[in-house]
């Protein structure tokens, strides 16, 4: 998945050498269930790759948790502005059962 971050007004943000990008979904009360940043792969390979193109890689074994509706958070870090995780964007994340079996 392609995620570009946009300042207010609508010009795309490259982060830095120094800032993170995440992902985080999880439930409306704040329990994630998943969070995945640019930091380190998760054990199972999903990732998100920050640069030009920020890329979210969600592998399958990460995403065992119960089928249902839920919330992806996209926040950043810019490390020259405050120091801290900023939301930039959310996004309703739908997790099907497995029907193939």
């Amino acid at each position: 998945m392609l995620i570009v971050i946009k300042d207010a007004n609508g010009n795309a943000i490259v982060p830095g050498a120094n800032d993170k990008v995440r992902a985080r979904i999880g439930r409306r009360d704040g329990t994630s269930v998943l969070t995945v940043d640019s930091d380190a792969a998760t054990a199972n390979g999903s990732s998100f790759i920050k640069g030009a193109s920020n890329t979210l890689r969600l592998d399958a074994s990460d995403l065992d948790f119960e089928p249902g509706t839920y919330t992806m958070f996209i926040d950043y870090f810019d490390n020259a502005d405050a120091r801290e995780w900023k939301n930039v964007d959310r996004q309703v994340f739908h997790l099907e059962a497995d029907c193939s079996s």
